[in-house]
């Protein structure tokens, strides 16, 4: 059966000289370039040498900035059989915690990292004594290397594992297997129409998540298509780098999450519009977070002048436990758009607006595709009929096995369910949503994780971190939770001071700590902190926070502080 591997050595035996990744100069990285050929033949060699010290089904943590030497590491561990374990290069000047967590989960028995990055371990190997023992392999040790290609792996085996962002002190590693990604990639380049011939990609997105691993890179790769890709850094700090390398290379294909494009519509200037042609522009897919309808119509308002169409837009759903993209499309068709009563949505029904001031529009994400299914359930676990709200679950050949050794949390989000006398395996996704002829409308979540600027954040991690920032905090006294402000999801702290430090405490001493706190363990600055009186926070009976209740206070401006501060 085929693998991720067997694609790619497909793909070199028909573009061998195809350029694949095509790495711009930035101030992050040289210019490089990689074709298919030079894929397969580098990644035989860092398999061979990877295999010296790793066997087959253990695993190897990639760190690795944007650039082709961590697309070698990745495809030799697959060809090796070793499981790949894709993640941020974090800050090694000082002890992660998030990173001693994920050598407890996944037990490394190799590190591949580039030159750099070797170096700073090596200097500061006493910060991080989780990597203690273990081999340290760079791209130096196969580059002058050649090796057959190696086939390890059968399509059932592990390929890698996609830690979900922003978990510190519980990670959840996502086994994904060689089955489910080309299952998942057969439907995106279906579901878009993509043509080796035809199409070009350009991607900001980094390696290390689901939606720039497997929708950008790998997608690009399965399409046997050429990318353009930057560095997430040089998109955050140039947003027009992406739109002017789209206009150099006629790009066709391209897309992010939602912030993505406002940060194209607060950034770019109409001085810059001139010089950008999207007109051949044809997919524009937007996802990994709620797709807002003001900033679709915003965006094509804006460069409309460039020759975007609305009808490149691609709204799409999906997350790491279904591989990726769980539904989409279909392509070149404007997106649904559904209007209902304000009224009524607030009361989780959905109804026609029964006025002009009681109308929302929701933006749908896409039909799934042959093969798989979307079920919307309701509390008690039965399925519901279409336009009622409910727990999206998901079910298909892309819906992975689960989390790596959380027998647990797999118990708790993967049920049997039996439809027309056949059983099916359905993913509870944590999403809240419903279905309208065929098409998903994702309105929110039933569970408190969190998904601010791209990143899974579980509360938990957040308000532990925070309550330790100042002794002046409250034991316990920490509620987190995100809100939508000015149409972007945001990061809110709540902290009760202790009686005795409300008054000889300075708040904007304790602010800045746990501003400061936060912002180091998870890499989001809150937008509003509020400090309030002892037993504010809303508790059940037992003890256990009541955040949605308290993110309601919030939403109906009905909470007392002693003190906020808004970024």
């Amino acid at each position: 059966m085929k693998t991720l591997c067997t694609e790619l050595d497909e793909a070199a035996s028909q573009f061998a000289d195809k350029p694949l990744f095509v790495f711009p100069a930035t101030r992050w990285q040289p210019a490089e370039s990689l074709t298919y050929g030079e894929l397969t033949e580098r990644a035989a060699a860092a398999s061979a040498v990877l295999s010296e010290s790793a066997s087959f089904g253990q695993r190897a943590l990639l760190l690795f900035p944007t650039g082709a030497a961590f697309w070698e590491a990745f495809m030799g561990c697959l060809s090796a059989g070793v499981i790949a374990v894709p993640l941020h290069v974090p800050n090694l000047n000082r002890n992660s915690e998030l990173f001693a967590s994920l050598c407890q989960d996944c037990e490394p028995a190799v590190l591949i990292v580039d030159d750099s990055v070797a170096e700073v371990l090596d200097k500061r190997r006493d910060q991080h004594p989780y990597f203690a023992g273990i081999p340290v392999i760079t791209p130096s040790q196969w580059r002058n290397q050649t090796a057959a290609p190696r086939f390890e792996a059968s399509a059932e085996d592990i390929a890698f594992l996609q830690y979900t962002s922003g978990s510190t002190s519980r990670p959840k590693g996502v086994q994904i297997s060689h089955s489910n990604l080309l299952s998942n990639l057969r439907f995106i380049c279906e579901r878009m129409q993509l043509d080796a011939q035809r199409d070009r990609a350009v991607t900001w997105l980094p390696h290390y998540h689901d939606m720039g691993l497997v929708g950008s890179y790998l997608g690009a790769m399965f399409a046997r298509l050429t990318s353009w890709c930057i560095p997430p850094e040089e998109f955050v700090l140039r947003p027009l780098h992406w739109l002017q390398l789209m206009s150099d290379h006629s790009v066709t294909i391209s897309g992010g999450p939602d912030f993505g494009y406002r940060h194209c519509l607060e950034k770019i200037r109409d001085d810059d519009l001139s010089s950008l042609d999207f007109s051949s522009w044809r997919v524009a897919f937007v996802g990994a977070e709620k797709v807002r309808t003001e900033t679709l119509a915003r965006f094509e308002k804006r460069f409309s002048v460039c020759g975007f169409r609305r009808e490149a837009f691609f709204p799409c759903y999906g997350l790491g436990e279904a591989t990726l993209m769980a539904t989409g499309g279909p392509v070149d068709a404007a997106p649904v758009i559904k209007q209902v009563s304000t009224a009524a949505f607030a009361r989780q029904q959905i109804a026609l607006p029964m006025s002009p001031d009681d109308q929302t529009s929701l933006s749908g994400s896409g039909q799934c595709f042959d093969g798989s299914r979307v079920l919307i359930i309701d509390t008690a676990g039965e399925p519901l009929p279409d336009e009622q709200i409910g727990e999206v679950c998901l079910a298909g050949p892309s819906v992975t096995r689960g989390y790596f050794r959380r027998q647990d949390l797999n118990a708790e989000q993967f049920f049997e369910l039996n439809i027309d006398g056949q059983s099916h395996r359905f993913l509870r996704t944590g999403d809240v949503g419903f279905l309208s002829a065929g098409e998903l409308f994702i309105t929110g979540r039933n569970s408190e994780l969190m998904i601010v600027r791209g990143k899974n954040l579980h509360p938990e991690d957040i308000e532990e971190r925070a309550c330790a920032a100042d002794p002046a905090i409250a034991p316990g006294g920490v509620l987190v939770f995100s809100t939508e402000i000015n149409g972007q999801e945001e990061l809110i702290v709540s902290v009760e001071l202790q009686r005795t430090a409300i008054r000889r405490t300075s708040s904007e001493t304790v602010v800045a700590a746990i501003r400061h706190a936060v912002n180091l363990s998870i890499g989001v600055n809150p937008a509003e902190i509020l400090l309030l009186r002892p037993a504010t926070l809303p508790k059940t009976t037992s003890g256990k926070l009541r955040r949605l209740a308290f993110r309601q206070s919030y939403i109906d401006d009905d909470i007392s502080c002693i003190y906020r501060e808004f970024n």
